[in-house]
């Protein structure tokens, strides 16, 4: 095994998966319901106890691609998602 390097600290499966989803649906590449379904679980099993992350869940849970009446629309969760990934980065370092 090579020696740990902190620059670049070790991930495992579900944060590189998270990542990768935030990136692809923060950019605008799939912001499908699919993959707002898989952030929503992902991030509620990785950070059960954060009350930000809560939050995020909570507004995942209220998206659909095209909004409507009490819905998150793609851009609104795009911005939502993209201050968390900032937030995430924070919490890793």
């Amino acid at each position: 095994m090579p020696p740990k390097d902190d620059a670049f600290p070790m991930q495992d499966e579900a944060t590189i998966e998270l990542d990768s989803l935030l990136s692809r649906f923060v950019d605008g590449d799939d912001t499908s319901l699919t993959a707002a379904n898989r952030l929503e679980v992902l991030l509620s099993e990785m950070y059960p106890a954060d009350d930000v992350v809560a939050d995020r869940v909570g507004d995942l849970a209220q998206y659909r691609p095209g909004g409507g009446d009490y819905l998150l629309d793609a851009t609104e969760m795009q911005s939502r998602l993209a201050r968390l990934r900032t937030y995430l980065a924070r919490l890793r370092n």
